[in-house]
């Protein structure tokens, strides 16, 4: 079964550019009228519409989140397009159309390193014993820590707009989405170890992505509620931020322009207390001249021992562990 997801996901992958070069839509360059704020109202000019085909598919390579996925639109109503507006801008605009969803979203995700560090233990234990720090602690384990499934598989419902800006080619999928999700996966990742675990998570989500030649900025706000088939991992409700900002325009030592915060607070569905916590902090040094900028983030996870139960509860818990996320983002 693993082998068979995993074939299905390499195929979407390979197939997804050709795809999305058949079906997605005209680039807005090209369909785009010219709109100047004398003779349209300026909420027309901060958000402009343009037709959307049948479907439209986007991929996303990443050290680690990688995915695939494939938008489906409910209505005939053109795709909106947000030329100049602020963040807040953008929160509120979605926030009031995802009240009647209009599109569909189908995604197939995998998690690279996370299911490299489980590679690792499995088939190469003496390399990762060799990353051991102390008797609780290991490197690998805090390179790939804070993922809790190697792969999954999602369907979103709700209302989406694409980011663009004049005289500017888009650089990734340059959307913004807002609505309800639910993902499966069969497996579930402890202390880079799968353990067979059939979970359903259903979550409000608020995610976007706007790439540009000069600055990149993505975000994702969520609010859930996850379970899992196999009774010695907990039921949680949770909720979760990130925000991702690069600036090639400015000092790269800029903490606020070049920088990345997440965390994710868990809570039992039994007693409602916390039961996990994650802290992760993130600088960027963006090099102009190559168009890339080299990310590392640092953090900790905390967990309580009510976590785990039976056979999966360890003998001598560990409550911490630290987070050390190096990339490179494109």
């Amino acid at each position: 079964m693993n082998m068979l997801i995993m074939v299905i996901f390499t195929g979407l992958l390979i197939l997804g550019p050709t795809l999305s070069r058949a079906d997605s839509p005209v680039p807005a360059e090209s369909t785009q009228q010219v709109i100047s704020v004398q003779d349209k109202p300026f909420n027309e000019y901060l958000f402009g519409s343009h037709p959307l085909s049948w479907a439209d598919v986007d991929w996303e390579a990443d050290l680690y989140y990688s995915n695939v996925s494939l938008n489906i639109p409910f209505t005939d109503k053109p795709l909106q397009y947000i030329h100049e507006a602020d963040e807040l801008e953008i929160y509120s605009k979605l926030f009031l159309d995802s009240i009647i969803p209009r599109f569909v979203l189908l995604e197939a995700a995998v998690m690279p390193l996370p299911l490299a560090g489980v590679g690792l233990k499995e088939y190469s234990g003496d390399f990762y014993k060799a990353a051991d720090i102390g008797r609780d602690q290991n490197v690998i384990q805090w390179v790939t820590a804070g993922f809790e499934e190697p792969w999954a598989f999602s369907l979103f419902v709700g209302d989406m707009v694409r980011f663009d800006r004049p005289g500017e080619s888009k650089l990734s999928s340059n959307k913004g989405y807002m609505g309800y999700m639910l993902s499966y996966s069969n497996q579930h990742i402890k202390n880079n170890v799968l353990i067979p675990d059939h979970s359903l998570e259903a979550e409000w989500k608020l995610k976007g992505e706007r790439s540009f030649k000069e600055d990149k900025l993505s975000w994702s706000f969520r609010l859930g509620a996850k379970i899992h088939e196999n009774q010695d991992i907990a039921n949680t409700f949770y909720l979760g931020a990130r925000r991702s900002n690069l600036d090639f325009r400015g000092n790269p030592f800029d903490f606020l322009r070049n920088s990345t915060f997440d965390f994710r607070l868990d809570f039992s569905q039994k007693t409602a207390l916390p039961i996990r916590q994650e802290y992760v902090l993130g600088k960027k040094f963006p090099i102009k001249s190559w168009g890339i900028a080299l990310k590392l983030d640092v953090g900790l996870i905390w967990e309580d021992p009510e976590r785990y139960s039976g056979v999966l509860r360890d003998k001598v818990f560990q409550n911490i562990t630290m987070v050390l996320r190096p990339n490179i983002q494109f």
